[in-house]
């Protein structure tokens, strides 16, 4: 199907989807834009549980022919395929320059239950994150380091930002995420399953190389200014430090969960 008007009702909604929480939240769906994310949405649809493709927008001339996406988008469900212009795809953008390909999807994220949380796993908790890039970037380490799983709770960006999405660069359908809206109803879940919860604080904790990560562990990073504040902190089992050398005294929220995340996954198997 061919679109060519900016106010057609599809297109409408991809813009909307982009721009809002609200929209995303209300309709269930988020959009991945991109020709690697896209492509990695579209493999990712394939099998019995795999990602749900409500949409895929796409510009016909900004499509390498014989490509790899191209071979994707010719295999998709043609009802689900839908031709737009390139005045279309600059005006939806959220990147700068646009690629002229987007994949609606619906959203992957589950619900926090006592069922869903794995004895002995190791989790990634996230209690304040703002920055959708950092978000992004953790779930990619996230996906790279094989965790079980992460937790975002109600306080955190959201998870379908479109930042957070370019950031993750097709991480997001491998990695099990769940958000949980009362924040304080995650320690005692993760406690009664045998999980600790090491919050990363900037001192007074376990230096990360002497920290045992064996057994259910869970790392919680918080606030990018602020870090954890004092109610979370409380709530965790132990503290964990990345000791500094020289000036430096603390990391990128990102940049810790990365050594953070490898040392658990190395150290803790």
């Amino acid at each position: 199907m061919q679109i060519v008007s900016k106010d057609n009702p599809r297109i409408k909604l991809l813009g909307r989807l982009l721009s809002s929480r609200k929209a995303r939240s209300e309709n269930g769906l988020f959009v991945i834009e991109g020709a690697r994310g896209c492509a990695d949405a579209l493999r990712s649809a394939e099998g019995e549980n795999g990602l749900g493709i409500a949409g895929v927008y796409y510009v016909p001339e900004q499509i390498e022919s014989g490509s790899s996406l191209a071979e994707l988008i010719g295999s998709a469900d043609g009802s689900l395929l839908f031709e737009i212009t390139a005045d279309i795809a600059r005006k939806v953008s959220s990147a700068e320059t646009s690629q002229g390909i987007f994949v609606i999807a619906k959203q992957l994220d589950s619900r926090l239950t006592a069922e869903s949380v794995v004895s002995g796993g190791k989790y990634l908790v996230l209690d304040g994150l703002q920055d959708p890039g950092n978000l992004g970037t953790m779930i990619r380490t996230a996906d790279a380091v094989g965790i079980t799983g992460m937790i975002l709770t109600g306080n955190c960006v959201d998870l379908y930002n479109p930042k957070t999405v370019r950031s993750a660069v097709g991480s997001l359908p491998r990695v099990d995420i769940f958000v949980e809206k009362d924040r304080e109803a995650v320690y005692p879940l993760l406690a009664d399953k045998g999980i600790r919860t090491a919050a990363a604080v900037i001192s007074g904790g376990t230096e990360v190389r002497e920290f045992d990560f064996s057994g259910g562990c869970a790392v919680v990073i918080g606030n990018e200014g602020s870090g954890l504040d004092s109610t979370a902190t409380e709530l965790c089992s132990d503290r964990v430090t990345i000791g500094m050398s020289g000036s430096i005294d603390s990391l990128n929220a990102a940049a810790a969960a990365a050594i953070l995340l490898w040392e658990m996954m190395r150290s803790g198997r």
